[in-house]
């Protein structure tokens, strides 16, 4: 097993351990973390081989890559841009997975406030698993599924963070051939414990039942600086900013430990291709920055070029440099994200106090 501080959470090693001797198990912070029985144990080694970032999976060299190729693209229907935090490019790759026969999973916001993936098969699900989600998803109800599409020969379209995406490759194994891997230029995955206890928070604030969360509403056209909340029938709009659990993200408190460290925050991955907000747009096209979100993407192998190639008739999409992509206003293709000087405080804080104290403390610039 590798060092807790560097553990992602994905839960691969749970998945493929076909002696049950490891259980995914959340912590005081509320993350999860594999637990081994090494009674169960049979020393087999699946577990090594499917984790993102053991010493064995540095050693990978990953897929055969093309020559990178670096886009802005944002869809042509307003229908495909409004279901995505960006320039709604997730959808269309996986409108055209769907009707290619194939099956999408990405994360899902529950109405008990639970995040986790799913996979679809309706063009009409799309929007579930759209849009941004700043909290870690589980992946525990989707590894068997995946496995057996791909055991099948069935397409199968995954989108999560980096290590989420590495993690499902190396899970696939040999049956990668239908496996079409999209992630996500990620800030660090924020605290799901803490996120479900936030939830709690605010139906009792507001005295009704919780319905929906948009971290990424682009109504205002303010780049998806805006959240909504739908709880007890009502809607609630503020600046994202202003949203007290959003505040401990952007502050870097609630985040994962692993993020702090993370070796995916390159241009460089291991996936089909990568999305994410085209930060800097102005700078670089700023006839397209109507404020509604512009989707950087880049294509790493033949078969991101492929689906690429499917889409973006139905975008308005440009070619770019890769040091036009990969900006200032994009750290996170460059560095991990630096923990606050206030984290370790942070949390034993929230181990000890009530939630409603604790969270109200980031009231306090």
């Amino acid at each position: 097993m590798v060092k807790r501080d560097l553990c992602t959470g994905c839960g691969a090693c749970a998945a493929v351990c076909g002696a049950a001797a490891i259980v995914m198990r959340r912590d005081r912070e509320g993350f999860t973390y594999p637990v081994m029985n090494m009674e169960r144990c049979t020393r087999c080694g699946l577990c090594d081989r499917v984790c993102p970032i053991s010493e064995r999976s540095k050693r990978d060299t990953g897929p055969a890559h093309t020559e990178r190729q670096y886009f802005g693209a944002r869809a042509r229907e307003d229908a495909m841009r409004s279901l995505g935090s960006s320039g709604g490019m997730f959808p269309l790759l996986a409108a055209q997975v769907l009707k290619d026969g194939g099956t999408v999973f990405g994360a899902t916001l529950h109405k008990d406030g639970h995040v986790c993936h799913i996979g679809i098969t309706a063009r009409e699900d799309i929007g579930e698993i759209s849009r941004t989600k700043y909290v870690q998803s589980d992946l525990s109800s989707v590894w068997e599924e995946i496995g057996s599409l791909l055991k099948q020969g069935r397409k199968v379209l995954f989108c999560g963070t980096p290590c989420q995406c590495d993690a499902v490759r190396r899970y696939a194994g040999e049956r990668r051939d239908s496996l079409i891997l999209v992630d996500l230029i990620c800030y660090g995955v924020p605290s799901p414990g803490i996120w479900e206890r936030y939830v709690q928070f605010l139906e009792k604030k507001y005295r009704g039942a919780f319905q929906a969360f948009y971290f990424r509403d682009k109504r205002a056209g303010d780049h998806g600086h805006t959240t909504v909340l739908r709880i007890g029938g009502q809607e609630r709009i503020r600046p994202l900013l202003q949203d007290l659990f959003c505040k401990s993200y952007f502050y870097n408190v609630n985040l994962r430990p692993s993020c702090f460290s993370c070796r995916y925050c390159t241009a460089e991955r291991d996936s089909d291709i990568t999305l994410g907000d085209f930060w800097g747009i102005e700078q670089v096209r700023p006839d397209l920055d109507d404020g509604m979100g512009i989707s950087a993407v880049i294509c790493h192998t033949e078969a991101g070029n492929q689906l690429w190639e499917q889409v973006r008739g139905r975008t308005e999409w440009f070619s770019c440099q890769r040091q036009e992509l990969v900006n200032e206003r994009q750290p996170r293709l460059r560095m991990p994200t630096v923990p606050s000087k206030r984290r370790a405080l942070m949390m034993r804080l929230y181990g000890c106090l009530p939630f409603p104290v604790w969270i109200r403390l980031f009231r306090i610039k």
